[in-house]
């Protein structure tokens, strides 16, 4: 750089210092129009916005980034990116502002490899952590030079809040992909091996370990030192836990009596996860609510319709035969035929309100009432089914084919609760 250049470049860190807008473009428009771009030329260079945001200049910093973007993704000499750096001097109001400008930077890797995402991690910045992730998804597979998550440096640094914010992320996260990015990431191993399961164990952290031990967890990883959770856990409450948890199985699995029924399930919805997009999953909502909707129609007016009377007048709807008063409100329709009927409308039914339930977003109070309302709704089905049933044997089948029907839905239930 020539002496002007050096001079317009002092000027810029001085206006930045001074968080002083109006010798910025005394500089850029009438002392060095090119100063901005022989700077951004330069590797390694601790440029105005690493000054502004440094002395914390909210203003200033989004000023110049708008100038030029491309200086937000420069490394100072430490290695450190502007937002780097707003992270790390607690400046949460500029990291925030550059993201808004950027959504990208939350990806960008500075000294060691951490990204804004593994900073707020090793800091324990909740909120930071919170809308890095509502911006940009997918840095949460971000690794550092130790081939960490931000996970495994939550852990590192014992920040249980941090770790728990991207815990539950992953594990209520409904974008395409996100049931194998969940198993992916709780169960990635660093440069030595270890999962977190393992980081947390080595460093006697029980809630950790608890907190972990809810998700799909693979149990008998090995790290490089060919040694697996349990072999490393130093607490013994720790060990239990493992134990309980079933150390030498594959996956965390909470519902083993229904596990052929509960698997299957789950495979079915995770894929129903992974693959549905936002608009195929409104579609498939609007579908499964109408065949609902349409099949609980049926139930309250089977085919040919129900014995009805008149105790004043003995008149008859018509199409409808007059039996007698014990036949009142039974279906018209034989026993052979009505069993068919409502076994056919009744899985139907089911199946409909399972999709609905594998596309709701879970883990909310809404999503548990909307479940309430659906097993409800199948109860209250069940009960209108038994009621027109035409004889007593038609009802004790029935009886026992909803029965059935209702604890295969409350097992797929259970599943998308701990899927």
């Amino acid at each position: 750089m020539t002496s002007e250049d050096r001079t317009s470049e002092d000027m810029l860190k001085a206006a930045a210092e001074a968080g002083d807008i109006n010798p910025l473009y005394t500089v850029i428009l009438q002392d060095n129009p090119h100063v901005l771009e022989k700077i951004d030329l330069i590797p390694f260079i601790e440029t105005p916005l690493h000054v502004a945001v440094s002395a914390g200049h909210v203003h200033f910093a989004t000023e110049i980034m708008t100038l030029k973007p491309s200086f937000a993704e420069k490394l100072n000499p430490q290695g450190l990116t502007p937002i780097h750096l707003a992270i790390e001097l607690g400046h949460i109001t500029i990291a925030l502002c550059l993201v808004h400008i950027n959504k990208d930077l939350v990806r960008v890797k500075g000294r060691e490899g951490l990204t804004p995402l593994h900073l707020a991690s090793q800091k324990g910045e909740i909120t930071l952590l919170i809308e890095f992730l509502k911006a940009c998804p997918d840095s949460i597979k971000d690794v550092t030079v130790r081939n960490e998550t931000a996970l495994h440096i939550a852990l590192r640094h014992e920040q249980y809040a941090a770790l728990q914010v991207l815990f539950r992320w992953l594990l209520t996260n409904t974008r395409i992909g996100a049931t194998h990015l969940e198993r992916t990431i709780l169960n990635w191993k660093d440069e030595k091996g270890n999962t977190i399961l393992h980081v947390a164990a080595v460093n006697n952290n029980t809630e950790a370990v608890k907190l972990l031990l809810k998700s799909w967890m693979i149990l008998d990883f090995k790290n490089l030192e060919g040694q697996t959770t349990l072999d490393i856990a130093r607490s013994e409450d720790i060990k239990m836990l493992l134990v309980k948890a079933g150390s030498r199985i594959k996956v965390v699995m909470k519902i083993r009596s229904l596990q052929t029924l509960t698997v299957e399930w789950m495979v079915w919805k995770s894929g129903m996860r992974e693959v549905v997009s936002e608009e195929a999953r409104n579609a498939y909502l609007i579908v499964s609510t109408l065949v609902a909707t349409a099949t609980y129609q049926a139930a309250l007016s089977p085919p040919g319709g129900l014995y009805q009377t008149d105790a004043d007048t003995n008149n008859t709807l018509s199409h409808v035969a007059f039996n007698s008063s014990v036949n009142e409100g039974k279906s018209i329709m034989s026993n052979k035929h009505f069993m068919v009927f409502s076994t056919m409308n009744a899985s139907a039914f089911l199946v409909s309100t399972m999709i609905i339930i594998a596309l709701l977003p879970p883990r909310n109070v809404v999503w548990i009432l909307v479940i309430l309302s659906i097993l409800l709704l199948q109860l209250t089905y069940t009960n209108v089914v038994l009621q027109i049933s035409p004889t007593t044997l038609t009802t004790e089948v029935v009886n026992w084919i909803f029965q059935a029907l209702v604890f295969i839905l409350i097992a797929g239930i259970s599943a998308v609760y701990i899927a």
